[in-house]
């Protein structure tokens, strides 16, 4: 999780004991066809109809549904209570930033503090068990019922649907290689996690995956 969770920068191993109600709070995930629903709203029929679904079943990533197109689909969530991100990654974004993915929800699962999810992710990184896309990855979160936090961390407030947006993966990618300035008013792109290994470039659609309008 980057400071922004999904680049809403426009609109935080030791283990820390999570209470039952506020922040943070152990996600909770759905019957497995209730999860196959919610996740696959992610992205236009012709891309998740055709999807894996994954999600985490005892701090396991699981698959519930076989796909036929190489590309993928899971609920993500942080650790604010409500929260729901489903998200769907094409064939390189499903061998790259899947497995990142469901790392986060396994161990957010399991009780784990975001501060020990960033250190451990940061750890698998460095030796290699979680790797960049090694080319162009992208990602569908064009789900109207996503339910988005500002921020993973305990000052994160409540987004909502936001926007249908597709995610570019594009490590080290920064605002100013795309002509933006840093305090850039342009509201149809921007970069999240900017000049790091996980930075993506954040473009808004005018749908939402079924094909009715976002509001503007």
């Amino acid at each position: 999780m980057h400071s922004i969770w999904h680049g809403l920068a426009a609109a935080a191993l030791a283990g820390t004991s999570l209470s039952a109600q506020g922040y943070p709070v152990i996600p909770r995930m759905l019957p497995d066809t209730e999860e196959i629903i919610l996740a696959r709203s992610a992205a236009p029929a012709e891309i998740s109809a055709a999807a894996s679904v994954y999600t985490v079943r005892d701090g396991r990533a699981v698959q519930l549904r076989a796909g036929t197109n190489g590309c993928s689909c899971m609920v993500a969530r942080d650790l604010h209570e409500g929260s729901l991100y489903p998200i769907c990654f094409d064939v390189q974004g499903t061998k790259s930033v899947l497995p990142r993915e469901l790392m986060e929800l396994s161990l957010r699962s399991m009780g784990r503090s975001e501060a020990d999810v960033i250190k451990a992710v940061e750890v698998a990184y460095q030796s290699g068990a979680l790797r960049p896309p090694a080319s162009l990855a992208i990602a569908y979160m064009m789900s109207g019922r996503q339910v988005l936090f500002s921020s993973p961390l305990a000052e994160g407030v409540r987004v909502g649907p936001w926007h249908p947006h597709l995610m570019l993966y594009v490590p080290n990618a920064t605002p100013e290689q795309l002509g933006l300035r840093a305090d850039s008013r342009v509201g149809v792109i921007s970069v999240g996690a900017p000049s790091t290994r996980r930075a993506e470039i954040i473009i808004k659609v005018p749908e939402w995956a079924d094909g009715s309008v976002a509001p503007k």
